[in-house]
């Protein structure tokens, strides 16, 4: 079975920016405990601060599916919410495989 990569974008409110970072902080702590937790990376956008990104890789749906029942991401998304200037974009990618087998995926 393939592996879940997902992408969050997050984007920070300017006034509220450091406590964001603090809360995504925990969680990207938090969820590296997850037993099907293979890649959870918070990265910043290099052009603009303000624009969070976590790069998600999971060992299958079902621990994605865990992973959000989870109640401290629900408490996490609720502390996080007030601090985002926008609704966080969530995607789910199926990897094409194109080129190189040891480089065409995240590992």
């Amino acid at each position: 079975m393939e592996s879940v990569v997902v992408i969050s974008t997050l984007r920070l409110r300017e006034d509220r920016a450091d406590e964001a970072r603090k809360v995504i902080e925990s969680l990207v702590a938090r969820t590296h405990e997850d037993a099907g937790c293979l890649t959870f990376a918070a990265h910043e956008d290099a052009a603009d601060p303000l624009t969070m990104v976590l790069v998600e890789r999971w060992a299958s749906q079902q621990a994605v599916d865990e992973h959000s029942q989870a109640p401290y991401l629900a408490e996490a998304m609720g502390r996080v919410g007030e601090l985002l200037a926008a609704e966080p974009e969530i995607r789910f990618l199926n990897p094409l495989g194109y080129g190189t087998a040891d480089k065409a995926t995240l590992r």
